[in-house]
């Protein structure tokens, strides 16, 4: 049987960033802060909304501002998802119509909870082949939790140890791992500058969605 291919969605698949950077600066603005410059907050995106706040507005874990903050900026985001500005990797579309004309199964599993995540797929044609989508809501759990990942697997109708989970973050492989089937690490999402990939555990590093195709083409 084909094995299956399942994805992150932001840093792996999507670049996220312009529409969280834009909501963040339009938020500070909001609270008396003032923006931070492009890119800035890049690194933190693949940690989740949370991270992005305590970076941006320079929050201990614990401060009690950081609930009602989390609110507020999911509400924004929320309101503004349908004109979003994030875009696929570079060559990413590409990627996804490689599987999907070899008939391989494929599906995402992301932090992002479902009421932002389906209008976003539901923007770009790329993401039309895909089998299933599985979110922390679904399943109540998040990465690096093997739950949401094993639902994809379910709803692909794979067996997990026939699967690769890619992804950007130490969670994501930890996650694949959790799941037992390989994880595939990806080097062109938010990785933190110091950032250790090679020991997160993963199968593979892929450097490119070119390279990753052709990895996968070779492990059918």
């Amino acid at each position: 049987m084909t094995s299956a291919v399942i994805f992150d969605l932001d840093g792996t698949l999507l670049d996220s960033e312009p529409d969280f950077a834009l909501l963040l600066n339009q938020l500070l603005v909001r609270h008396g802060r003032s923006p931070l410059p492009a890119g800035m907050i890049r690194r933190t995106v693949s940690a989740g909304a949370r991270a992005m706040l305590r970076y941006s507005f320079g929050m201990a874990e614990d401060d009690a501002r950081l609930p009602a903050l989390l609110d507020e900026f999911l509400a924004m985001y929320a309101d503004q998802i349908l004109q979003t500005q994030a875009r696929l990797f570079d060559d990413i579309d590409v990627l996804l119509a490689g599987l999907q004309a070899a008939g391989r199964p494929w599906g995402i599993m992301t932090n992002k909870a479902r009421r932002y995540s389906e209008p976003l797929l539901s923007h770009f044609e790329a993401f039309a082949s895909c089998g299933a989508l599985v979110c922390p809501d679904d399943v109540q759990a998040s990465k690096p939790d093997a739950r949401g990942i094993l639902k994809v697997c379910q709803d692909l109708q794979v067996n997990p140890a026939r699967a690769f989970y890619i992804g950007d973050h130490p969670r994501d492989i930890e996650a694949a791992i959790n799941a037992g089937m390989p994880g595939i690490a990806v080097r062109w999402g938010y990785l933190p500058e110091d950032s250790r990939i090679e020991e997160w555990g993963a199968l593979h590093i892929a450097d490119s969605p070119a390279q990753l195709a052709d990895y996968l083409g070779k492990t059918r």
